[in-house]
């Protein structure tokens, strides 16, 4: 991959009219139209069939999936305009995936961490000092005086 290269996210919905074994023909053809635009497929989602919050072009239902990908910026125009004549696709969007925005720091792979007891194994106890068996001391007498012992 050059350095030169970004990193992009096409989403799209496709038509419900065609059939569940079409679906991943036609993922398989955006999947190329991408690759033959020198595009590295990072990684894809299957579609799935959806129902859509409004109609797009009359229809109710549609297949939502998405492929991440990495292209050097000049070929995504061309890229768009490929895309553009598939009659399958009801809508689409391709966006630049640029994590620069958000200022967050590079994801880490989740590491678990080691389980944590939750039974204290017993301390040894701390030896008291002598002001502290004073005060002690001096609270059992007032105790008992208070209570009538």
């Amino acid at each position: 991959m050059n350095s030169d290269t970004k990193n992009y996210e096409f989403a799209y919905l496709l038509t419900p009219s065609i059939s569940e074994e079409e679906v991943s023909a036609v993922v398989a053809k955006l999947a190329t139209i991408i690759q033959e635009q020198n595009g590295v497929i990072r990684r894809q989602e299957e579609a799935r069939k959806r129902q859509l919050a409004y109609p797009i072009r009359k229809e109710r239902l549609a297949y939502f999936g998405w492929i991440t990908f990495s292209m050097t910026p000049e070929l995504v125009t061309e890229l768009k305009k490929k895309l553009a004549v598939e009659t399958q696709i009801l809508r689409h969007l391709l966006v630049e995936e640029d994590m620069t925005q958000f200022n967050l720091p590079p994801r880490r792979m989740y590491t678990p961490r080691p389980m944590v007891s939750a039974v204290k194994s017993p301390e040894t106890p701390a030896e008291e000092s002598p002001e502290e068996k004073l005060d002690l001391e001096a609270l059992d007498k007032k105790l008992e005086e208070i209570l009538g012992k």
